[in-house]
C-alpha cells in the first residue's frame, strides 16, 4: 500500500510544478519570487510542520524509530559520499565537484519532507526532520569542503542555527518533557495551517527553476547518464537492501523507518547543488542542469524505487 500511495503522491507533487513553470514562462514571476517563496518555506512553513509533529504525548516507539532514522541517515550519507568519490574521476575538476555534490545530497527537504508526510502521516515529519539534521551536518561540512577544497570553511554553526535543527530541537523538547498539553490550541492550529504550505510552495519553487532548463547539448555529457543512474536508482536501492538485510537481525528496523530513508534517498539532487555552486563560484549552470533533469526523471524513478517496499 505504501508503494501505491507514494506513486500517487509523486504524481500529485509534480502537478504542483505546473504553476511555477507557467509563472516563469509567461513572465508573471517577478525577480526574487523564487527566493522569497524559498525563505517562506525554509523559515516559516517547514519549521511549523516539524514542530507541530512533535506536539504529542511521549511514545517510546516513535523515539526508537527516530533513532534508527538517525543511524541510517548517517550511514546513507557515508555510502553516498563513498560512491561519489569513487566515480567521476575523469571529469574536469569543475564538473567533478558538482557531480559529486549532487550525488551525495538529495532533495530531502523540499521533496522529501512533504512526500514522507503525505505517504505516512504527520508523525513522519519527526523522522524527516531527523534525516534533514544529518543532511545539514554533511552539507555544511563535506559539502563545503567539496566546493572549496578547504576544511576550514566547514561550519558547525550553520548546522546548529539551521531552521530544521532549531525547530526539531524545540519539537523534541515538547515531545520528551512532555508539555504537549500546555501548548495553546490556537498556536497548534496555526502551525497546522502553515504546514500545508510546504508541499505546494516547494514544488512551485522547483517549477520556477525548471522553467529555465535548456535542453540543447546537455545529453552529450556522458557523465550526466552516470550521475542520473547512481543518484536516482543505484544509491536508494543499495541503502534499501542494506536496511532490509539488517531488519532480519535487528527487529527495531520497521517499514516506517525503511520508507523514510528510501524516500529521502530516492529524491533528486538537492536544490542546494545550485545554491552552493553560485555561492562558491562553481559551475552554476551545470549544477542547475543536474538538479532539473534529476527532478524531471524522479517522476519515473521514485515510483519504480518505491516498488522495493513491496518486496
Amino acid at each position: 500500500m505504501i508503494a501505491e500511495a507514494l506513486i500517487y503522491q509523486v504524481g500529485l507533487l509534480f502537478l504542483m510544478l505546473i504553476p511555477g513553470i507557467i509563472l516563469a514562462k509567461c513572465g508573471l514571476s517577478t525577480e526574487g519570487l523564487g527566493k522569497g517563496l524559498a525563505n517562506l518555506v525554509l523559515y516559516i512553513a517547514q519549521p511549523a510542520l516539524i514542530v507541530v509533529a512533535y506536539v504529542r504525548a511521549f511514545d517510546q516507539e516513535i523515539l526508537w524509530n527516530a533513532i534508527w532514522v538517525f543511524i541510517f541517515s548517517i550511514l546513507s550519507h557515508f555510502l553516498f559520499a563513498g560512491v561519489a568519490f569513487l566515480c567521476f574521476k575523469n571529469a574536469e575538476e569543475g564538473k567533478q565537484k558538482i557531480l559529486r555534490f549532487a550525488t551525495i545530497f538529495s532533495n530531502a527537504a523540499y521533496m522529501g519532507i512533504p512526500l514522507i508526510v503525505a505517504v505516512l502521516d504527520d508523525e513522519a515529519a519527526i523522522y524527516a526532520s531527523i534525516y534533514n539534521i544529518t543532511f545539514n551536518l554533511f552539507l555544511w561540512s563535506l559539502g563545503v569542503i567539496i566546493c572549496t577544497g578547504d576544511k576550514k570553511q566547514a561550519s558547525v554553526k550553520k548546522v546548529l542555527l539551521h531552521p530544521v535543527t532549531i525547530s526539531a530541537a524545540i519539537g523534541l523538547a515538547i515531545f520528551l518533557l512532555p508539555i504537549d498539553t500546555y501548548i495553546p490550541k490556537i498556536l497548534v492550529d496555526g502551525m497546522d495551517m502553515l504546514k500545508n504550505l510546504v508541499a505546494p510552495l516547494s514544488m512551485i519553487i522547483i517549477g520556477l527553476r525548471l522553467a529555465d532548463l535548456k535542453f540543447r547539448g546537455i545529453f552529450r555529457d556522458r557523465y550526466l547518464y552516470e550521475f542520473l543512474f547512481i543518484r536516482m536508482l543505484l544509491l536508494p536501492a543499495v541503502i534499501f537492501v542494506i536496511m532490509k538485510g539488517l531488519s532480519f537481525i535487528l527487529p527495531g528496523i520497521n517499514e516506517t523507518v525503511m520508507t523514510v530513508i528510501l524516500v529521502t534517498a530516492a529524491t533528486p539532487a538537492a536544490t542546494a547543488t545550485s545554491m552552493f555552486a553560485e555561492k562558491y563560484d562553481g559551475d552554476a549552470t551545470y549544477a542547475g542542469t543536474l538538479v532539473s533533469l534529476s527532478t524531471l526523471l524522479s517522476v519515473l524513478t521514485m515510483p519504480l524505487i518505491s516498488l522495493l517496499l513491496n518486496v
